[in-house]
């Protein structure tokens, strides 16, 4: 069965809260949307950053879109690092399109709970690699 736009505007709606939970200014994570239409809601490492030889004045950490038939959540951290995708909930991990892009259809089934746990593992990396 399709979801309704009001079913992903409620997943987006749900996981733009919980990227708000992981902000923290003056630490180093900020929320920052990224366009007008609030579709899009990007939570970024802001810190002066050399990664592989190359000055950096931020880093992505998780953002999401909202698109037509789901929520993109897209997730740094296993773009950077892709054996932590070992570390994400099997049934997270195939909702995976690509480097870092799940496709989020619903919340039903711990989503919220296992995409918690991913914010989480990949805040965790950023501070060991002192990117926050």
């Amino acid at each position: 069965m399709a979801k309704t736009v009001e079913d992903l505007d409620g997943t987006y709606s749900s996981l733009k809260s919980l990227l708000v939970e992981f902000e923290t200014p003056g630490a180093g994570l900020v929320l920052q949307g990224r366009s007008a239409s609030d579709g899009d809601f990007d939570l970024w490492s802001v810190r002066d950053l050399v990664i592989e030889g190359r000055s950096r004045k931020e880093i992505f950490f998780a953002g999401i879109r909202r698109h037509k038939a789901f929520v993109g959540f897209y997730y740094f951290p296993i773009y950077c690092v892709p054996s932590l995708a070992g570390a994400l909930a099997p049934s997270l991990v195939k909702l995976l399109h690509g480097k870092s892009c799940f496709h989020i259809k619903t919340l039903d089934g711990g989503f919220l709970d296992q995409i918690r746990d991913a914010l989480q593992l990949g805040l965790d990396d950023y501070r060991k690699r002192g990117w926050v």
